[in-house]
């Protein structure tokens, strides 16, 4: 294993995969801990993080990932092989959902943003390459807690930065292109810097 930097809120080990999740709502109690920690012998959840990584290929969270944000976490971001994933959960009306799910789309290398509803529960998922020199200096769980919230107030920037790195490229995606976001301006920060991590392959 070559751990390439710990540094700020993540750590980066491109010979494995590594999940890390936050609870930013609530609390999880220890009902809730004790199923997390059910998952791994090596997880140890606190009632606000738990973290996973697996050192060897066919090792993965037993279900997936996915059902911890539907049922416990709101923000968790995943490495694997240089390949991340930034996925974001929250509760949204019909009429949300419908607004958002236009901002999903497959870009240049499977690269964009996953849209998943169960329920109201909506989790938004943006699959990508992080440019690890701009990345390292980035706490994660505090960008992905201020986007999130974005999210929640009806504000997708950060979806259409997404598709502005990796939807051009494809026709596919140049022919499903997302509306364009209302300038603000309050937040252009987090979409920057956002922006500004993603990589292409």
């Amino acid at each position: 294993m070559k751990v390439i930097s710990v540094n700020r809120g993540f750590t980066a080990d491109h010979s494995s995969t590594s999940y890390e999740f936050l609870a930013v709502d609530r609390l999880l109690s220890q009902e809730e801990r004790s199923k997390v920690a059910s998952l791994s012998r090596r997880a140890q959840p606190t009632s606000r993080k738990v973290s996973f990584i697996y050192h060897a290929d066919g090792y993965d969270i037993p279900g997936g990932w996915e059902p911890l944000m539907r049922d416990y976490y709101d923000v968790m971001f995943s490495e694997s092989y240089d390949w991340w994933l930034l996925a974001m959960a929250f509760d949204a009306a019909p009429e949300q959902q419908a607004a958002i799910g236009e901002y999903e789309f497959d870009g240049i290398e499977d690269m964009g943003v996953d849209i998943t509803f169960y329920g109201t529960r909506t989790i938004v998922t943006i699959h990508c390459r992080l440019d690890m020199e701009i990345a390292h200096d980035i706490e994660l769980f505090p960008l992905l807690t201020d986007i999130r919230r974005q999210l929640v107030e009806g504000d997708y920037r950060a979806l259409y930065a997404v598709w502005e790195e990796y939807g051009y490229e494809t026709e596919d995606s140049r022919d499903k292109e997302p509306p364009e976001p209302p300038h603000k301006d309050t937040g252009e920060d987090l979409v920057e810097t956002l922006y500004s991590m993603l990589a292409e392959p």
